[in-house]
């Protein structure tokens, strides 16, 4: 290959998948790639690597859908299931609100519990590399001040320590959603 300067060459790019495919190849690839002046992509985080390999974006997937694809398997989508407050839930003042979230965008969707066992125990129906998933303790009684104050705190703790900047747009900061 010909001498390219440093300067036309972006080193030390990431990706956590969804993003690209081996050339002549569905096999999304996940990891550190290198960009050329071109807008050629390579795996490695520089050229000098051995064993490098072009690899492309993919097209016609939308970067935000959840996929169709992992290798030559099919996989649905990841279905915006919330989780209602039952009768117990009231008396106990509070339930638990599952969430995943994008590994490479803050992206959220609320999900079930069987999808986020599901996500956690890594099943191969589910694309768990592309995903991470938190669950959180959601108030529900009590004054409607303690109840907003509680879980917004919760939010803006689960947003630090689960890296979730964005969870509470994503819930457009009603929090006292199912508030009784």
């Amino acid at each position: 290959m010909a001498y390219i300067p440093q300067n036309k060459i972006k080193t030390n790019l990431y990706t956590s998948g969804n993003e690209f495919t081996y050339l002549n190849s569905d096999q999304i690839y996940i990891g550190y790639y290198h960009k050329l002046y071109n807008g050629k992509n390579f795996t490695g985080a520089t050229p000098n690597v051995t064993d490098k390999r072009e690899i492309i974006a993919i097209k016609g997937k939308s970067v935000s859908d959840y996929g169709n694809f992992i290798g030559d398997k099919t996989v649905s989508s990841i279905p915006y299931s919330p989780i209602l407050p039952t009768q117990q839930d009231y008396s106990n003042g509070e339930f638990t609100r599952y969430f995943n979230i994008k590994r490479n965008q803050s992206i959220f969707t609320e999900i079930d519990k069987n999808t986020y066992t599901q996500f956690q125990k890594q099943n191969p129906d589910v694309l768990w590399k592309l995903y991470r998933v938190f669950s959180l303790s959601w108030k529900l009684t009590g004054t409607i001040e303690e109840v907003a104050q509680v879980n917004k705190n919760i939010v803006e703790l689960t947003e630090q320590r689960e890296k979730a900047l964005g969870l509470g747009l994503y819930l457009k900061e009603n929090y006292i959603q199912y508030y009784k």
